[in-house]
């Protein structure tokens, strides 16, 4: 989902549901949850992508523990 946005390649919300193998609805459900943790996501009309209005990225790492 990062990949897509930061590239600006996610399509329309129905593209990008699709290519990350979600239902729209769910779609939405991570945004917003995104948008909560301080990322600033908005769709151009435009480019037809989400698109990260500030400077940040997500970064998210799996540790293995013991």
């Amino acid at each position: 989902m990062d990949f897509l946005i930061s590239r600006k390649a996610t399509g329309t919300p129905d593209e990008f549901a699709e290519k990350m193998g979600i239902a729209r609805s769910s779609l939405f459900q991570y945004l917003q949850e995104m948008k909560e943790m301080g990322m600033d996501i908005r769709y151009s009309n435009a480019v037809r992508s989400y698109y990260y209005a500030n400077k940040k990225r997500l970064n998210i790492s799996i540790e293995e523990l013991g």
